[in-house]
């Protein structure tokens, strides 16, 4: 659904790691990193690694805050208020910032008014995954589903994040072809994947590099969102061509400042972040997780966000999807 990337990779990037000068001591940052998923999967990795590699090659001493509350809501809203001077940044997944201004009645944050983008620092797609509750013969969606059919017991398909990408998945998935399915929430996927190793829940929706974070004997995705099939799951097909054309749903994790940034700070802050994507050790994880890099100026990133805004609109009020209080 949201395929519509006519942007292009920038390729200066690549470069920048190795021309940029080494900073001085007196130069470097102290700040911190605020993200609004529980700890210990994708995100949480990315980040720390992100931060480990800004501090050790670049001398910008960040450190990662987890504020879970109020599903990532406290996180941005502490972002948003805190001065604009570059001491403190915002971690998202994007549906933070494209989704909840449909899924919620009212949003206390404008995404596109109230932050200022920095860089984009990853893109990713959601696959629908079987645990060992469900027999391992069992590897199509087709088949998955006459399974659930008969096993009831195991209707219920886990996703995290309330009105995320991959709520909205789920529930897609649920009016399109699976009326006996049961988007189940859950708060952390460290959680999710634990049920799902335990037996006691068959399914879920989940972003792909959470199943190289939590994944092992017995989970294998069976379908794939976005336009094309992935290169580490090759025989998985895309929802797509399963039929269901609106779960092309992806997704991205994005840095943000508060808004009002000054300017000399946004472009040292974005220089920086550009060497550290530049750097193997950044490229080596993103591999790792399964996330794809693309490099957006500030602009082209809010007009992304508009264009998804847009998109995500018009999918949940063409499915009808119950709105967040």
């Amino acid at each position: 659904m949201i395929d519509r990337r006519t942007f292009l990779y920038r390729t200066g990037a690549l470069a920048l790691g190795a021309a940029l000068p080494p900073l001085s001591h007196a130069e470097a940052a102290t700040g911190r990193l605020v993200f609004g998923i529980p700890p210990g999967a994708l995100g949480n990795k990315l980040a720390d690694r992100a931060l480990e590699i800004l501090s050790n090659r670049f001398e910008m001493d960040y450190r990662l805050d987890i504020i879970s509350d109020r599903n990532t809501l406290e996180a941005t809203e502490q972002v948003k208020r805190s001065p604009a001077d570059g001491a403190t940044l915002l971690q998202v997944q994007s549906s933070s910032m494209v989704l909840f201004p449909s899924m919620y009645r009212s949003l206390s944050y404008d995404p596109l008014e109230d932050f200022t983008p920095l860089a984009l620092m990853g893109d990713y797609i959601y696959t629908l995954t079987l645990g060992p509750a469900v027999p391992a013969h069992i590897n199509t969606l087709t088949g998955y589903l006459d399974w659930v059919e008969k096993n009831p017991d195991f209707r219920d398909i886990g996703y995290s994040l309330y009105g995320s990408q991959g709520h909205v998945a789920a529930l897609v998935l649920m009016h399109s072809r699976a009326y006996a399915l049961m988007p189940q929430p859950y708060s952390a996927v460290k959680s999710m994947a634990a049920d799902m190793h335990n037996q006691t829940l068959a399914a879920s929706i989940m972003v792909a590099g959470n199943n190289v974070v939590f994944g092992g004997e017995g989970f294998r995705p069976i379908a794939v969102t976005g336009s094309q099939r992935q290169e580490v799951w090759p025989d998985t097909p895309t929802f797509r061509e399963e039929g269901l054309t609106d779960l092309d749903v992806t997704g991205w994790y994005g840095w943000f400042a508060p808004a009002g940034l000054p300017e000399a700070t946004a472009r040292s802050l974005r220089e920086k972040i550009k060497g550290m994507q530049a750097t193997p050790e950044f490229k080596e994880m993103q591999k790792h997780l399964l996330l794809s890099q693309v490099w957006l100026e500030p602009e082209q990133i809010k007009e992304r966000m508009r264009q998804e805004i847009s998109a995500y609109e018009q999918l949940v009020h063409g499915y009808n999807l119950s709105l967040i209080d």
